[in-house]
C-alpha cells in the first residue's frame, strides 16, 4: 500500500504510488476488467481498472489497447482513458498521438511530449472540466493545474500536493501508473 505522511495540521499531502504486482503481470494485457492497483491519496483511495480497450484499427489489435480507469472513493471521480498499452516503449510512442478519455463524464485529451529541452517535455490532460499537466524541474516534477503550481514530485518519487483537486490526484496517478516519468526525462540520456 501506499506510504502517506501527514503535514502539522494533520492533513495529508504527500503519497507514493506504486504498483503492487509484479511487472511480468503489469505487461501481460487486460482482458477482463479487473483491479491491477490501489493507492492511499490525500483525497481518499485511488483504484487502477484495466479492461479490454476499443479495437478498431488493425494497430489497436497488434498493441493490445487496453482502456484504464482511475477512480477516488469507490468511483466518486473517474478519468477514463481509452486505447492506453502497458508496454513503456509502446505508450511512449502512442502519447505524442493522444489518447481520448471523459473524466467525470466530460471529454479528455490525454497527450505528452518529449524534447532536448526541458520546457517542450510534458504530460497534458486536457478538457473542460480538467486542466493538469505535468512537467520537469531541476530535480523532480512539477503538477501544474489551470496554470498554477498545485504540487510537485521529488526525486525520490513521493508526490507533495498541498490542498490537491481529485483531478490533480488523478492525473498523478495514472502518471505513475503509466510509466510515463521516461517521456519527462532528456532523450540523450532516456535512450542510452
Amino acid at each position: 500500500m501506499a506510504r502517506i505522511k501527514k503535514t502539522s495540521g494533520g492533513h495529508m499531502s504527500k503519497f507514493r504510488v506504486s504498483r503492487e504486482m509484479s511487472f511480468v503481470k503489469w505487461r501481460n494485457p487486460a482482458i477482463a476488467a479487473e483491479v491491477y492497483a490501489k493507492c492511499i491519496t490525500p483525497r481518499g483511495e485511488a483504484t487502477l481498472i484495466r479492461e479490454l480497450g476499443p479495437r478498431t484499427r488493425p494497430e489497436d489489435h497488434a498493441d493490445a489497447v487496453e482502456s484504464w480507469t482511475v477512480s477516488l472513493r469507490q468511483g466518486d471521480t473517474t478519468l477514463k482513458v481509452h486505447r492506453l498499452v502497458a508496454h513503456p516503449l509502446l505508450l511512449r510512442w502512442r502519447i505524442r498521438k493522444g489518447f481520448e478519455g471523459e473524466v467525470d463524464g466530460e471529454p479528455l485529451r490525454f497527450t505528452g511530449t518529449s524534447a532536448l529541452r526541458r520546457s517542450g517535455r510534458s504530460v497534458m490532460y486536457e478538457g473542460p472540466a480538467i486542466d493538469v499537466r505535468i512537467v520537469p524541474r531541476a530535480f523532480g516534477l512539477r503538477l501544474v493545474e489551470k496554470g498554477g503550481e498545485a504540487g510537485f514530485r521529488s526525486s525520490n518519487g513521493e508526490w507533495e500536493l498541498p490542498d490537491p483537486t481529485d483531478h490533480a490526484v488523478l492525473a498523478a496517478c495514472l502518471f505513475e501508473w503509466a510509466g510515463l516519468e521516461d517521456l519527462l526525462r532528456t532523450p540523450v540520456l532516456r535512450d542510452l
